[in-house]
C-alpha cells in the first residue's frame, strides 16, 4: 500500500515540479506605475574615457553609456553602447562626453495634430508589473504589461527597455552613475489608437550575465527605464513620447493576506482530491483478496490456489489458463464470504516446462470487477535445465 501511495503522488507531483524549475521562482515584483511628468527629460550620456560625465539640470533622468571597456580592460559592458551611438549616429569621443537629450512630446503639440485636436497625454497608458525570476543560478526579468495608444503612431515608434544601476563600479574601481547595462528595443505592440496590446517583454538570462548584471552579489540601487521613441502618425520628428523610470525590486515584497486566497483554495482543493484518490486506492488494497498458489504435493499436475477474502464479499467469475497450459475441466463460478479463506484445486491435461499463468477475473462488492493474474513456476524442469541435471 505504502509503495502504491509513494508513486501516485510522485506522478502527482512530478510534473509540478518540472513546470516550477522550467518556470523558474519570482524572487520579487516591482508594479510600473505612473510616466514621469511631460517636464522630465531622459538624458542619455557618452562619457569619456576617464568617466567625464554630463552635465544636467532641472528635471532630468541622466543614463549613461561607457563605451571603452576594450580601451581599458573594464568589467562594464560597452557593446550596446556602441551600439546606441551607432543608432544615434553619433561619433565617439574619448576627451569629450556627447549628451542626447530626449525631450518629452509636450501636449501643445498634441492638441496641434490634426488628427486628434482634443487628444490629451498620456500617449500611451501603459501598465503592468516587473518581475526578477531566478531559474538555478540565473535571472532574468519579465516585463507582462498591458498598452494601449490613445493617438495612431508611426509605424517608427519603438519601446527602449534599459537596465540601469545607480551606482556603478568596475574593477579597475571606476565609479559611475546610472550606467545602462542592458538594452532591449520592443518593436510588438499596436500603433494604432485604443488598440490594446497584452505581451511579455523579456530581458533574458544570458543577455544579462554576458553584461556582468550579477543580483546575488549586487542586489540593490537596480533601474528599468522604458522610454517609447517615435511620432505621431502624420508627424516625421522622432522624439521622446512616454517615460517610465522603475526603481527595480530585488528582495521579497510583503504580500496582502488577499493575494494568497486563491492559491490557498488551490492548494487545498489538490488536497482534497489527493487524499480522495489515495483513500479509494486504500479501500480498494482493502478490499482486494489475498491469492497465492503453489502444486500439489501429491497430486499430478493439480494447483492448488488459495483464495483470502478481506472485509468484503467475493465472487470468482472464472478463471483460464494462458496457453501451453491447458485446464482439464471447466471452471465453475463461486462466492467468497467476507475474511474467509478458500482452497481450490485445479487439475491441468498434462504438465509443460514453461512457467503457469492464470487470468482470474474476480468481483469484489462496491468495488467492481478486475482480473488478477497469476504466476507459478512449472513442476516440470525445461529441457535446458533437464540437460543440466543429467550433467
Amino acid at each position: 500500500m505504502s509503495r502504491m501511495m509513494v508513486g501516485f503522488v510522485v506522478l502527482i507531483i512530478s510534473p509540478l515540479v518540472v513546470f516550477a524549475a522550467a518556470e523558474g521562482n519570482i524572487v520579487a515584483t516591482t508594479p510600473i506605475g505612473n510616466p514621469e511628468s511631460h517636464d522630465t527629460t531622459l538624458t542619455e550620456c557618452f562619457v569619456t574615457i576617464n568617466v567625464d560625465q554630463c552635465d544636467s539640470a532641472g528635471e532630468t533622468i541622466v543614463l549613461n553609456w561607457w563605451p571603452w571597456s576594450d580601451e581599458t580592460g573594464s568589467n562594464w559592458p560597452d557593446d550596446d553602447a556602441k551600439a546606441r551611438a551607432g543608432e544615434l549616429l553619433i561619433n565617439l569621443s574619448q576627451e569629450n562626453s556627447t549628451m542626447v537629450i530626449n525631450e518629452a512630446l509636450a501636449e501643445q503639440d498634441v492638441k496641434n495634430n490634426s488628427e486628434r485636436i482634443s487628444a490629451l497625454m498620456p500617449i500611451i497608458e501603459l501598465s503592468g508589473q516587473i518581475h526578477l525570476i531566478k531559474q538555478d543560478s540565473a535571472y532574468r526579468i519579465e516585463i507582462p504589461i498591458e498598452m494601449t495608444a490613445s493617438l495612431n503612431l508611426s509605424d517608427s515608434t519603438i519601446m527602449y527597455i534599459f537596465l540601469s544601476k545607480q551606482y556603478a563600479q568596475d574593477d579597475h574601481r571606476r565609479n559611475l552613475g546610472q550606467l545602462i547595462y542592458e538594452m532591449k528595443p520592443e518593436l510588438g505592440f499596436s500603433n494604432q489608437a485604443n488598440n490594446t496590446t497584452s505581451t511579455t517583454w523579456l530581458l533574458a538570462d544570458t543577455h544579462l550575465s554576458a553584461a556582468g548584471v550579477d543580483f546575488e552579489d549586487s542586489k540593490y540601487d537596480w533601474y528599468v527605464t522604458m522610454a517609447l521613441f517615435g511620432s505621431l502618425e502624420s508627424d516625421s520628428t522622432n522624439q521622446l513620447l512616454s517615460l517610465h523610470h522603475v526603481k527595480l525590486s530585488t528582495e521579497e515584497n510583503d504580500v496582502e493576506f488577499s493575494e494568497f486566497i486563491i492559491p490557498i483554495f488551490a492548494v487545498i482543493f489538490c488536497v482534497i482530491i489527493i487524499t480522495t484518490i489515495i483513500a479509494n486506492m486504500y479501500q480498494e488494497e482493502k478490499g482486494m483478496p489475498v491469492i497465492t498458489g503453489f502444486w500439489h504435493k501429491t497430486k499430478t499436475n493439480c494447483l492448488v490456489v488459495e483464495f483470502t477474502t478481506r472485509k468484503r464479499r467475493m465472487e470468482i467469475k472464472s478463471c483460464a489458463a494462458e496457453a501451453p497450459w491447458k485446464l482439464a475441466s471447466r471452471f465453475k463460478s463461486r462466492f467468497i464470504d467476507p475474511e474467509q479463506t478458500v482452497v481450490m484445486e485445479l487439475k491441468f491435461k498434462e504438465s509443460v516446462g514453461d512457467d503457469c499463468r492464470l487470468n482470474i477475473k474476480l468481483e469484489v462488492e462496491e468495488l467492481g470487477v478486475w482480473t488478477q493474474y497469476l504466476t507459478i513456476p512449472s513442476p516440470r524442469p525445461t529441457e535446458e535445465q533437464a540437460k543440466i541435471e543429467d550433467v
